[in-house]
């Protein structure tokens, strides 16, 4: 029998609980990114999503992650493969969000038009749920017609993209379950901190999470009737979403279906509302630099950017509905060789950013095959 001497070898004490938290429950995402890599180091840069099938092409960079259309666009094009999409790293993974900027909700008709906005984004989810489930409908051709033109890609390209995405609205247990995890992997890489947490007046990531995804607004909102009138004719609610990002086709559904002859979805419960000052912006910590300047007033955007700028700079937004789930895909350049997570090893992958969901997920990947991510320099 083994011996738990004084003298026993720290690594292997290491080894013995790392073994046995995976025999018993499995590794969390949490802690395979406190684990220290040792297989190899994979560089990083930012891009722009819009930028990272020219850069691929052109051997800028070795890979990228990033949201649909622009996996879906190198592959239908044939210059990228998908290694893996979002779906293998964590199932069913929240991705957009739709946030509100406090001080609009907390002003004159503030709750009011946060409501209105809201119901049109119910429906709208709701009708582009059916349409997929009617390939042969009217109503998704009209879908992918409204793709097209919000993407600028054609309709092979979106209607691929299509089948990787999950569209909701609704925020569930396991919506919040995976913003805490999201929450504990920044405090875990020492991207936000435990003192931040407190310093905004939470007491846990748990109690950050039950305030921060107040689902009050999407309850109120499903009694929420038409509209003869628009409540707010002469100040739009100014709108944040990202470029091209069919993640967020929700508010392009509310701006553009038209019902009950020329009312939008966003008419229908009497909402004007207008793209923000630097609407549609490259990634989501743009757009919460749009929310800190008071220029969006609800916008579209990943959870993980929002929670680690509310966090770490005290944007003051929160998190209101759900808009999708999953839809990211890390891509290579057809022809490269590259056919695992290893062969990434010393090799250059594109990111949205540090903030975004997609840096989140090339890590935990990496983390699981024992594998380290570094920017490049």
């Amino acid at each position: 029998m083994m011996e738990w001497g004084a003298n026993m070898d720290k690594k292997m004490i290491i080894a013995i609980v790392v073994v046995a938290v995976v025999v018993v429950g499995g590794v969390s995402a949490a802690l395979l990114l406190s684990m220290k890599s040792e297989g190899g180091t994979v560089k990083y840069v930012t891009l722009a999503p819009k930028d990272m099938k020219a850069a691929l092409s052109t051997n800028q960079v070795d890979a990228y992650i990033a949201w649909e259309p622009y996996v879906s666009d190198s592959v239908a094009g044939g210059d990228g493969d998908v290694l893996m999409w979002s779906s293998a790293i964590m199932p069913n993974h929240p991705c957009c969000v739709v946030v509100v900027r406090n001080a609009f909700f907390e002003s004159a008709n503030g709750v009011e038009l946060t409501k209105r906005f809201l119901k049109a984004h119910i429906d709208a989810t709701a009708w582009m749920l059916d349409s997929l489930d009617h390939k042969d409908s009217a109503n998704y051709t009209l879908l992918i017609n409204m793709a097209v033109q919000f993407t600028s890609r054609n309709s092979t390209v979106v209607e691929a993209a299509f089948e990787h995405i999950k569209y909701g609205y609704e925020m569930s247990s396991n919506f919040r379950s995976a913003l805490e995890e999201f929450t504990n992997m920044y405090v875990e890489t020492n991207m936000t901190t435990d003192a931040k947490l407190t310093s905004r007046g939470y007491t846990s990531v748990s109690d950050f999470v039950s305030q921060y995804a107040n689902g009050s607004m999407l309850d109120a909102a499903a009694s929420v009737a038409p509209s003869d009138a628009i409540l707010n004719p002469s100040s739009p609610i100014h709108l944040g979403y990202l470029l091209g990002d069919l993640h967020q086709m929700a508010q392009v559904v509310a701006q553009n279906l038209t019902v009950g002859g020329t009312k939008t979805l966003f008419g229908k419960y009497g909402v004007n509302v207008a793209n923000a000052v630097g609407a549609p912006f490259a990634n989501g910590g743009a757009e919460m630099t749009g929310f800190a300047a008071d220029s969006v007033d609800i916008g579209y955007l990943g959870a993980p950017p929002a929670i680690l700028q509310h966090l770490n700079a005290g944007i003051g937004t929160t998190i209101i509905s759900q808009a999708n789930s999953e839809g990211s895909g890390l891509v290579v350049k057809s022809g490269s060789g590259i056919t695992s997570l290893k062969d990434l090893v010393n090799k250059t992958v594109a990111t949205p950013g540090e903030s975004s969901i997609q840096f989140l997920l090339l890590k935990i990947a990496l983390e699981r095959e024992g594998l380290s991510l570094e920017i490049k320099t």
